[in-house]
């Protein structure tokens, strides 16, 4: 009987020492832990907003260098097929033929100055992107039908006077739209000057096309 008693006696202190000796565990995930996580959720998020935003913010302002230097690129291309080298040969008038042939030469030296330091804007000459691509070529092939069907009609002068006062209105506007977003001293003192001489050019067209 004592020899029992002993034995539950024993039994009861090692059950005694196992309860002890077990490690209480708490929960994996506490309150503080979840609120890290959160927190490092949160600022993941706002990291790749944020930078989503900027990149789409930087594309918008290369594809605007993008557009001037494309567009004067276009209408200075003093190839034959060119829309303005090859119908400004075709004009009645001596004044707007005048006009047309300082235009191109504006165009021409501006390109030609261009392309030294369109390159500080970061836009690569050899990459501009297709959304800026595909916008101006179908901008070159509208001008040249209209000339081409003004031709045909035998309204050439007075088309071409319209078609061209609109091109040249739209690319001071492009290039001031670039000028604001110019980081490069060299480009933006270049994109002034040729919005200086478009503007009398945009004058004589204007004045021309309300007197004829």
């Amino acid at each position: 009987m004592d020899n029992n008693k002993a034995s539950m006696d024993n039994k009861a202190y090692l059950d005694q020492i196992a309860v002890k000796g077990k490690v209480k565990s708490g929960p994996i995930f506490t309150p503080m832990l979840i609120k890290l996580i959160a927190a490092g959720v949160v600022m993941l998020i706002t990291m790749i907003v944020v930078g989503s935003v900027i990149s789409s913010s930087n594309a918008k302002v290369t594809q605007s260098h993008e557009r001037v230097y494309l567009r004067i690129s276009k209408l200075g291309d003093k190839s034959n097929n060119a829309p303005l080298a090859k119908y400004s040969k075709l004009l009645r008038n001596s004044d707007l033929r005048a006009y047309a042939s300082t235009l191109h030469s504006t165009l021409e030296t501006t390109n030609n100055k261009l392309s030294g330091v369109i390159g500080t804007t970061g836009v690569k000459t050899s990459g501009i992107s297709a959304e800026v691509t595909k916008a101006e070529n179908a901008n070159i092939s509208a001008y040249t039908s209209a000339l081409e069907n003004a031709i045909l009609s035998g309204t050439l002068d007075r088309v071409f006077a319209t078609e061209t006062l609109y091109q040249i209105s739209t690319l001071i506007q492009y290039e001031n739209e670039s000028l604001k977003k110019a980081n490069s001293q060299s480009y933006a003192n270049l994109i002034k000057q040729s919005i200086q001489d478009l503007t009398t050019l945009e004058e004589n067209f204007n004045t021309w096309s309300e007197t004829h």
